[in-house]
């Protein structure tokens, strides 16, 4: 699949030219890429939204938060590691049709280098050996697939 399959399904927005404001939440998302270079995703729990859809790790973003400060707590609390905002990549922002449009997610990408990520503690994880047999996942949600492609095209995943 080619990220322009995706275009209807999930916009990529120019925050410079967004009101932020019409969005009903605003959160975080990241493509995980772990040491041994598979990409990192979670199956969510039946107890959350989007029940058993493999999604990215990430969460909401509480007040008075910066985007990139969400992710790291987020980071924190479902994977246990300490990410030094340096090596986080900014993919952008985007809203999908899952939500109706009216999500803001920040997205990014995070490769876990040194190995740091030791256990899970939201959702279960997938680990994939590539890009085709994430996307193809029969319950990958679009906007995860779009960030695949995207990482793709960037030269972050291959």
């Amino acid at each position: 699949m080619k990220l322009q399959n995706f275009t209807k399904l999930v916009e990529s927005l120019d925050l410079t030219k967004t009101d932020k404001t019409v969005f009903k939440r605003k959160s975080v998302g990241c493509i995980i890429l772990t040491k041994d270079l598979r990409i990192l995703l979670q199956m969510r729990d039946e107890n959350r939204s989007f029940p058993g859809c493999l999604s990215t790790f990430g969460g909401g973003i509480e007040a008075g938060e910066e985007p990139i400060q969400t992710l790291v707590r987020e980071l924190y609390e479902e994977l246990e590691v300490d990410v030094n905002e340096s090596e986080i990549v900014n993919l952008g922002a985007i809203t999908d049709a899952v939500s109706k449009y009216t999500e803001l997610v920040y997205v990014y990408f995070w490769h876990d280098h040194l190995g740091t990520i030791t256990g899970c503690y939201e959702g279960s994880p997938l680990y994939f050996d590539n890009i085709e047999s994430a996307i193809t996942h029969p319950k990958v949600m679009d906007y995860v697939r779009w960030l695949l492609e995207k990482c793709k095209n960037r030269g972050l995943l291959t």
